[in-house]
C-alpha cells in the first residue's frame, strides 16, 4: 500500500482556481473602482527630453478625469499609461563595433568605458500599476483565504479530489482503493497526502500572475465591472446606464417580422458569411444564451459591439446548420436563434429611431420594404446601412433617369446650335502639333488656348503677348486679366463655356481618356462656342475624339505631324558617373530623387536644372530658363517634363522605368515612355533625338516603336442635375458614380471628391449643396495635412460668413533639410487661399499673394541653387554618402550591424510609450465570443 500516491482530480484543480481567481478579481475590481475615482488621466511630453543625459526626465501631465463613456471593455481602460514609470539605459547601436572576417558579418563588441549609452522612458499602464497593488494585499489574506477553503475539508471531500495511481515500467496505473479494508491509521496517512497535494495546487495558482488570474474581466464591459465595484463596496453608481429594452412598437413587431422570416434566406444569398467554427457548435446553446441574456447598453458602440457578434452566431447558425457533421448539434436550436433575431430587430429599431429623429426626410420602415432588394441587406447589415446604401441608392437611381439627359452631347444646347469645324493635329511628342495650331490662333481676332497645365498656359500667355496680341491668363491658382484682351490662355478645367470666340485650341487632348480630369477635354470639345476648332493629339485619342465631333454633327478634318527628327534608342546600359553629356534629361519619379541624383551630380561638379510636380511654376521657370542660358547643361526631372515643355533637350534617360501610381510600383506604359521619349531631339535645333535608360532597356526600346492601345471611352464631368435631387450631395455622387450609362462614356473618378465631403459632413460645415460641391473641387494638394487642414479651416469661415480668409503663415524653419518642403508647403497654402476667395467671391489681397508667392519662388530656386548638397543621400547610422538609388536608409555595413544587433538579442525591447499613447484606438478588440 505504501506505494499507491495520488493526483488531483481535474475538477478539483479547477475548483481552487475558482476559488483563488474569484478573490482576486473581487480585489481586482475594487482597485479599478478605486483608480477610476481617485486617479487621472496621464499625458507624456518628451519634448525637452535629452537621451544622453541620465538627469533628463519627461513630463507626465494631468490629462484629466476618466469618464467611464469612453471605454467599451475593461481592458480599454487598463492599458492607458499610468503615472508611474522607469528609466532604463541601451547602448547607441551607431556606437556598436566588431566584425567577423569571411562573409562581410557584423556583430556588437562589448560594451567598453568609451561606449555612448542613452537613456529611455519605459511607463507602465494601468494594469501593471493595479497587478501590483493586487498582489500586495491579497499576499496579507493568503493564510486566511486558505483556512476558509480548508473548511471543506472531509474525509469524503478529500478521498472524492484524487485519483490513484503505482508506478510501473509502462508509466502510471490507476486504481481504485476500498476505504472498508484499510484501518484508521492508514486513512489519515493517505488523508495528510491528498491534503499535500490540495496544498501544492493551491501555491501553485497562488504564484502564478495575477493578470492570468484576472483575464476574464479584461473582455467585460468596463461599466459592468464598475457597477459590480459600486456593489462591492456598498457605493452608489454614479454611470448608471439604460440598456435596451423593447418598446412594443408596431415598427419594432413589424421589423421582428421581417428579420426572423427573411435571415435565413439572407444568408444563403450573401457572400462571405463564414460558417461556426467546431468549438462554437460543440457549445452553441452556451454561446447563444450569452447573447441573448446579455445586458446591451444604450451607447451606440456597445450596441454595435453586440450586432456584431449576434450576427456571426444567426448567418452562421444558417450557413452551419445543413453541414454534414453539425446538424446534429444545432437541429433543434431554431427558437434560441430566432430570440437573438429578436433581440437584434429590438437594437436595431432603437438605432434607427434615433436617425429619424436627427433625419427627418429618412424613410419610413415601411417605405424601405417595399423594395425588395432592401429586405436581405435590413437582416445582413441593418436597417440604418440599408436605408442609407440600398434605399437611398434605389430611390435617387430612379430620380437620375428622370432628369439626366442620356446623351451628355445634348446638355450644351448653344454648342448644338453653331456650325463647328475642327482641325484635328495628330502625331507624337515634338511634331509641332501645338505651334501649327498656335500659328493659326494668332491670325484671329479672338481666340482661346486651352492647356493641360498651368505652365503651358503661362507659356503660351507670354508668347501672344510677346507678338502683340492681348492675352490674360485664367488658370485655377492664378488670374492675369488684361484690360481689352482679345485672347485667353487657359487651364482646361477654368473654359468659360457660355463665352464664344473664333479661334479655339485645345492642346493634349489625349487627355480625355484621364479618369481625374479626361472630363475636361471632353466637355471642351462638345461644349466650346467656336466656329474654328483645333485639337492637338496623339494617335491613340483619335478614334474616340472623331466618335464625339460626329455625335455633335460638326464637321473636321484630319493633319498629321510626323517627326522630322529621328529618334533612336542607345543600346549601351548608361552609366550616372561617366555618360553624362550636355543636353541630357534625366528621369526619375519622385521629387526626393530628383533632388538626390542632382546632389549626386553636384558632387561631380555638374550643375542641374531639376524639374518635378510640386515646383511653383514660376520656380520651374526660372529652372527651364537656367537650362536654356546655358548656366546648366542637364535637366533633372520627374515625368512632369512629358506634357508640352519645349525644351533643347537632346537625350532623354530613363534612370528609372518604374513609378508608384498611387497603388503600387508598376513598369510605365508605353504612351508614357513615348511621352516623355519624344521631348529627345528639340525640332530645328538637334537632327537627331536619343534615348536611353540604366536598366530594362528592351522595355523602352520597344515602347517606342510600339503601338499605342487606343483609347476606347472618354471622360463626363458631373452634371449640374444632381444638385436637384432632394438629397445629400454624397449619396447623390455616390449613385451617379455607380449607375451604368450608354455608349462609350465613363464616370470620373469621384473618391476625392467623395472623401473631401465626407471631411466636411465629419466637420459639421453647413452650407448649400451648391458650395459643398465647389468646396470639394478647388484645386489643392489633399494629400498633404497642413494645405487640407488651411482647406478645413476656410471652408468652416466660408460656412461661418467670414469675408477675409485668414493668411497663410510659413512655419518657423529650424531644419536645413526640410526648409525647402516648408516654402513649397508656404506656396500651396498661398495658392489655395487665392482659389479658394475667388471661387467663392471674397475679399482677396491680390498684391499680397503675388509679393509672398514671388518670394517663396525666389527662395525656392535660392536653395536650389545653393543647397542642394543638403538633400544628398547619407545613412542615417554613420553619415556615410549613398548613391542616389540605394535601396534602404542605411549603409551595407550599418543595415548588417543592426541585423546582427536585433538578431543576437543584444538590446532589450521595449514597448514605445509614444506609440502607446494611442493604443486604445489602435488596438484591435476581441469579440463577445
Amino acid at each position: 500500500m505504501s506505494s499507491i500516491k495520488c493526483t488531483l482530480r481535474k475538477e478539483t484543480k479547477n475548483e481552487i482556481n475558482r476559488y483563488i481567481d474569484n478573490e482576486f478579481i473581487i480585489e481586482m475590481i475594487k482597485e479599478i473602482y478605486s483608480y477610476i475615482n481617485t486617479m487621472h488621466k496621464v499625458k507624456i511630453d518628451d519634448s525637452n527630453f535629452d537621451k544622453e543625459n541620465a538627469e533628463s526626465r519627461v513630463i507626465l501631465m494631468d490629462n484629466g478625469p476618466f469618464n467611464i463613456y469612453d471605454y467599451i471593455y475593461t481592458k480599454d481602460f487598463l492599458y492607458e499609461l499610468s503615472f508611474d514609470g522607469t528609466y532604463i539605459k541601451e547602448l547607441d547601436e551607431s556606437e556598436l563595433k566588431g566584425n567577423v572576417k569571411g562573409r562581410s558579418k557584423y556583430i556588437p563588441a562589448k560594451i567598453t568605458e568609451d561606449s555612448k549609452v542613452l537613456y529611455k522612458y519605459v511607463p507602465k499602464d494601468i494594469a501593471t500599476v493595479l497587478y501590483e497593488k493586487v498582489e500586495k494585499s491579497m499576499e496579507k489574506r493568503k493564510g486566511d483565504l486558505y483556512k476558509d477553503f480548508k473548511k471543506k475539508y472531509n474525509r469524503d471531500y478529500l478521498f472524492n479530489s484524487v485519483r490513484w495511481y503505482k508506478r510501473s515500467r509502462d508509466g502510471k496505473v490507476y486504481c481504485d482503493i476500498d476505504l472498508d479494508e484499510l484501518d484508521e491509521s492508514k486513512k489519515i496517512k493517505l488523508e495528510e497526502q491528498i491534503k499535500t497535494e490540495i496544498g501544492n495546487a493551491y501555491k501553485i495558482r497562488w504564484a502564478s500572475d495575477v493578470s492570468s488570474k484576472v483575464a476574464s474581466l479584461e473582455n467585460k464591459l468596463l461599466l459592468d465591472v464598475y457597477d459590480e465595484g459600486c456593489k462591492l463596496l456598498g457605493v452608489k453608481n454614479q454611470y448608471l446606464l439604460e440598456s435596451v429594452e423593447s418598446d412594443n412598437s408596431q415598427e419594432e413587431k413589424d421589423l421582428i417580422a421581417i428579420m426572423v422570416e427573411n435571415s435565413k434566406e439572407a444568408t444563403e444569398s450573401s457572400k462571405g458569411v463564414n460558417r461556426l467554427k467546431v468549438k462554437v457548435v460543440n457549445s452553441f446553446e452556451k454561446y447563444i444564451n450569452n447573447l441573448i441574456n446579455m445586458k446591451v447598453y444604450k451607447t451606440k458602440d456597445h450596441m454595435n459591439l453586440f450586432l456584431n457578434d449576434a450576427r456571426e452566431i444567426i448567418f452562421g447558425y444558417y450557413k452551419s446548420v445543413s453541414l454534414k457533421g453539425f446538424s446534429k448539434e444545432l437541429k433543434d436550436k431554431g427558437h434560441l436563434v430566432n430570440k437573438l433575431i429578436e433581440k437584434v430587430a429590438i437594437i436595431e429599431n432603437i438605432i434607427y429611431k434615433e436617425y429619424q429623429l436627427k433625419n427627418p426626410k429618412a424613410p419610413k420602415l415601411y417605405d424601405i420594404e417595399l423594395q425588395e432588394e432592401c429586405i436581405p441587406w435590413i437582416c445582413i447589415k441593418g436597417l440604418l446601412w440599408t436605408s442609407e446604401n440600398i434605399y437611398v441608392k434605389n430611390k435617387v437611381r430612379d430620380e437620375l433617369e428622370e432628369i439626366i439627359l442620356d446623351n451628355p452631347i445634348d446638355e450644351y444646347k448653344e454648342a448644338r446650335a453653331m456650325k463647328r469645324h475642327f482641325y484635328l493635329h495628330i502625331g507624337d511628342t515634338n511634331t509641332g502639333k501645338t505651334y501649327s495650331s498656335i500659328e493659326r490662333l494668332m491670325e484671329a481676332e479672338t481666340g482661346v488656348y486651352l492647356a493641360p497645365l498651368r505652365l503651358l498656359a503661362l507659356e503660351i500667355q507670354d508668347k501672344l503677348n510677346s507678338q502683340n496680341i492681348r492675352c490674360s491668363l485664367l488658370t485655377g491658382e492664378e488670374e492675369d486679366i488684361k484690360n481689352h484682351a482679345s485672347h485667353v490662355s487657359s487651364t482646361i478645367e477654368k473654359l468659360q463655356l457660355g463665352t464664344p470666340y473664333d479661334i479655339c485650341v485645345i492642346d493634349e487632348a489625349q487627355m480625355i481618356g484621364d479618369k481625374q480630369r479626361g472630363w475636361a477635354w471632353t466637355r471642351a470639345i462638345i461644349g466650346v462656342l467656336a466656329p474654328e476648332i483645333h485639337i492637338c493629339m496623339a494617335p491613340e485619342a483619335k478614334d474616340i475624339i472623331i466618335k464625339l465631333i460626329k455625335d455633335c454633327n460638326d464637321t473636321y478634318e484630319i493633319i498629321n505631324h510626323k517627326r522630322d527628327t529621328d529618334l533612336i534608342f542607345e543600346d549601351k546600359k548608361f552609366n550616372l558617373k561617366t555618360d553624362i553629356k550636355k543636353g541630357d534629361a534625366l528621369v526619375v519619379f519622385g521629387k526626393k530623387k530628383a533632388l538626390a541624383v542632382s546632389a549626386e551630380l553636384l558632387n561631380n561638379n555638374i550643375k542641374t536644372s531639376i524639374i518635378y510636380g510640386s515646383l511653383p511654376y514660376s520656380t520651374r521657370k526660372k529652372q527651364f530658363e537656367r537650362f536654356l542660358d546655358g548656366e546648366t547643361e542637364v535637366i533633372v526631372c520627374t515625368d512632369a517634363i512629358g506634357m508640352g515643355v519645349n525644351l533643347p533637350i537632346k537625350r532623354i534617360v530613363f534612370l528609372e522605368t518604374r513609378k508608384f501610381d498611387g497603388v503600387s510600383q508598376r513598369k510605365l506604359m508605353v504612351s508614357e515612355i513615348k511621352q516623355i521619349a519624344g521631348r529627345a531631339g528639340r525640332k530645328g535645333i538637334y537632327e537627331k533625338g536619343y534615348v536611353a535608360s540604366t536598366s530594362d532597356g528592351n522595355l523602352i526600346k520597344s515602347a517606342l516603336t510600339a503601338k499605342t492601345n487606343k483609347i476606347e471611352k472618354c471622360y463626363i464631368e458631373i452634371p449640374d442635375s444632381l444638385l436637384e435631387l432632394d438629397i445629400e450631395i454624397i449619396d447623390a455622387l455616390k449613385t451617379w458614380s455607380l449607375a451604368p450609362i450608354k455608349g462609350y462614356y465613363k464616370k470620373p473618378d469621384v473618391t476625392t471628391i467623395i472623401f473631401l465631403l465626407n471631411r466636411l459632413k465629419a466637420l459639421k460645415v453647413k452650407a448649400s449643396k451648391e458650395d459643398l460641391l465647389k468646396m470639394a473641387t478647388i484645386p489643392f494638394e489633399e494629400n498633404n495635412k497642413r494645405v487640407l487642414a488651411l482647406w478645413e479651416e476656410y471652408c468652416i469661415m466660408y460656412s461661418k460668413g467670414v469675408v477675409n480668409l485668414r493668411r497663410p503663415k510659413l512655419n518657423e524653419i529650424v531644419n536645413a533639410k526640410k526648409e525647402l518642403d516648408e516654402l513649397e508647403c508656404y506656396y500651396k497654402s498661398l495658392e489655395l487661399n487665392y482659389s479658394f476667395s475667388k471661387n467663392f467671391k471674397l475679399i482677396v489681397d491680390n498684391e499680397y499673394i503675388a509679393r509672398e508667392k514671388e518670394y517663396t519662388a525666389n527662395k525656392i530656386n535660392d536653395l536650389l541653387l545653393t543647397s542642394l548638397l543638403n538633400h544628398e543621400r547619407v545613412c542615417i547610422d554613420c553619415g556615410k554618402k549613398l548613391s542616389w538609388d540605394h535601396p534602404s536608409e542605411r549603409c551595407r555595413i550599418c543595415k548588417e550591424k543592426l541585423y546582427f544587433l536585433k538578431g543576437d538579442g543584444y538590446r532589450p525591447r521595449f514597448r514605445d510609450f509614444r506609440r502607446d499613447r494611442d493604443y486604445r484606438n489602435r488596438r484591435s478588440r476581441k469579440r463577445f465570443l
